[in-house]
């Protein structure tokens, strides 16, 4: 979950548009709100969030140096008002950006991805 708070870190979200081939976009918004749950805010995402409204299912790319997870997660929802889309705003607000919904994911599995000799193990 730290990797994921890291707001130095690279977090990229990868869906698959519905001719099959991966879309992948870079998401400084990404959160880990618990365990069970990531969140994204829904910030220049049409193609993405296109995709998944067709296909729930997304990979999250989180990279911090030689350290790297992959989760993949099931898309849960897509909060377009209320106190979550609030919160997402107002820590986006420092950075100029606002947030149209939050996407919120359950992870289904997670693997190492660093550069060591556990790369590609899984570990959720």
């Amino acid at each position: 979950m730290a990797a994921f708070n890291d707001p130095k870190a690279v977090k990229v979200l990868t869906t698959v548009c519905p001719s099959g081939y991966p879309h992948s976009i870079v998401c400084g918004s990404l959160r880990a709100v618990s365990p069970d749950m990531l969140i994204v805010g829904e910030i220049l995402m049409k193609s993405s969030s296109s995709n998944m409204k067709k296909n729930d299912k997304a990979a999250i790319l989180v990279v911090t140096g030689l350290t790297s997870f992959v989760v993949n997660v099931k898309a849960k929802e897509r909060v377009s008002k209320g106190p979550m889309l609030d919160g997402m705003n107002e820590a986006l607000a420092a950075m100029k950006l606002k947030a149209n919904a939050v996407w919120v994911f359950e992870p289904t599995s997670v693997y190492d991805q660093s550069a060591n000799p556990a790369a590609g193990k899984k570990i959720a």
